[in-house]
């Protein structure tokens, strides 16, 4: 039931806020920048009537009265906080309190990954007023102009508490047509900071600047049994069209003399037909950027692709595998990816020079030792030049979460959430067992043979000293304390 919602004056001062992930702790991960692409989208969505100020509080490793003295000294009427991964909802809570520490009457809305999955969570907090659920560029901006009494309420994504003191959360919104999204408004921030900071160490990070991180389609209708994505943005998928995305490359280019890009879509290739056709616009237009792919469908993949791939300046795709075994891809995870066939894909990307990093999980229900080896040796002979082992994590939202909950396989809090360690028990294993082994063997595929060490140093844009020393690094950070392991 929604009821009518009043706030004391007009909002006109619209603050957007990333809150710093090191209020809540500090490790390798806590460094990742996050891209100030969604906001400068909201921004550019409210710029003809609200005077707006981003903070990305993360990027400037403010402290929390630093940040209050943004919101002092702003006076916004209104607060949007971002939150990506639950494993940070605690610096969700923190900016509210601060913010309304400020001044009561502030209305704060949160949105971002972490509240669309647990925004019944996000809503225990008294200092959040309303939640966004999905994609907030057209949900945010419509609830905004209700608030000021300019409009009805939005059909969709908005979280709020009802009449009876429960919270009542509307269907997911999700922007259809993303070709008629405006550019984000990185006139908002000092965009040029953004394009010469790396977001982080690895294989899949671009050490060309300035650079740009871009983002060309949402949802994703493979449905992986431990992916969020369907559950955050749809099943469908839904691209850009390729003329705008090289439209986009363009102004980049022209505006901040961008060098380099990275695809940061869960899917940037999810029809081939687009991919060939975004891939000779950019060789057509003559752009002379190098760039990454870190989430590439390899059963999406032909010889056309990564040969324009090379053309276009591609040094590096990562491609899911996620398990060596049909068994697991087939009845657990629901992958569309033919073992067989894999090896001859990354032979026909090294035919034209592409760096392929493979990712692989382990760990799930009802998965054996012995499966879990298997994808192992598989992972160690498929071709990649480089492997990633993650853990089988229950996020909210999964079908994974769903099953582990029901089978009581969770050790700990279902709600948490820690990226570094696996958190499902089984009769053949623990989540020690899957974390160190994950780590260990992580480092002995990568880097036992020293010409590869050399090949992914120079991927990375380090020296072989430096890759030792992360090597050793994340050896040293395989620990336990507050992961209830």
């Amino acid at each position: 039931q929604i009821k009518e919602m009043k706030i004391k004056s007009k909002i006109h001062r619209v603050m957007l806020v990333y809150p710093n992930q090191r209020w809540y702790k500090y490790d390798l991960t806590t460094t990742w920048n996050l891209s100030p692409y969604m906001l400068c989208l909201l921004a550019a969505m409210l710029q003809d009537k609200y005077e707006i100020k981003i903070v990305d509080a993360q990027f400037y490793n403010m402290s929390e009265e630093q940040f209050g003295k943004e919101v002092q000294d702003f006076k916004p009427d209104c607060v949007g906080i971002s939150v990506l991964s639950s494993e940070y909802a605690s610096i969700l809570d923190t900016a509210a309190a601060i913010v309304k520490k400020n001044n009561k009457d502030i209305v704060t809305v949160a949105g971002g990954v972490h509240v669309t999955t647990q925004y019944y969570r996000v809503l225990e907090d008294k200092n959040i007023d309303y939640a966004v659920r999905g994609e907030g560029e057209y949900v945010f901006r419509d609830f905004l102009a209700y608030l000021n009494g300019e409009g009805t309420f939005p059909e969709k994504g908005i979280v709020f508490r009802n009449e009876n003191g429960g919270v009542t959360a509307l269907p997911l919104d999700l922007v259809q047509d993303l070709d008629a999204l405006p550019l984000p408004n990185y006139d908002l921030v000092d965009y040029p900071a953004y394009t010469n900071t790396g977001p982080r160490y690895g294989v899949d990070s671009v050490h060309i600047f300035p650079y740009a991180r871009l983002l060309t389609s949402r949802g994703c209708p493979v449905g992986c049994s431990f992916c969020q994505v369907e559950s955050i943005s749809g099943n469908k998928w839904r691209p850009r069209s390729a003329e705008k995305v090289v439209d986009e490359l363009a102004f980049l280019k022209e505006k901040y003399g961008i060098k380099a890009f990275i695809f940061e879509d869960d899917n940037p290739f999810g029809q081939k037909k687009r991919t060939k056709e975004m891939l000779r616009l950019i060789k057509e237009r003559n752009l002379n950027l190098k760039w990454k792919a870190a989430g590439v469908a390899v059963f999406l993949m032909d010889e056309e692709i990564f040969k324009l791939m090379a053309e276009t300046g591609c040094q590096m795709i990562g491609i899911a595998i996620e398990s060596g075994t049909e068994r697991i891809l087939k009845q657990v995870i629901k992958k569309p990816v033919d073992l067989k066939k894999v090896p001859e894909m990354i032979k026909m990307a090294h035919k034209y020079g592409l760096y392929v990093a493979a990712n692989f999980v382990i760990g799930f229900p009802g998965e054996t030792w012995d499966e879990i080896l298997q994808t192992i040796h598989y992972a160690e002979t498929c071709g990649a030049d480089y492997c990633k082992i993650y853990p089988a994590n229950p996020l909210v939202g999964t079908k994974l979460f769903d099953m582990a909950k029901e089978l009581n396989l969770i050790v700990g809090d279902p709600n948490k959430v820690d990226w570094r360690y696996g958190r499902i028990k089984s009769s053949e294993f623990n989540p020690k067992d899957i974390s160190i082994l994950r780590v260990y063997e992580w480092d002995r595929i990568n880097f036992s043979d020293p010409r590869k060490r050399e090949r992914t140093a120079n991927i990375m844009g380090i020296t072989v000293k430096e890759l030792n020393e992360i090597r050793k690094a994340t050896r040293d950070n395989l620990t336990f304390e507050n992961t209830g392991i």
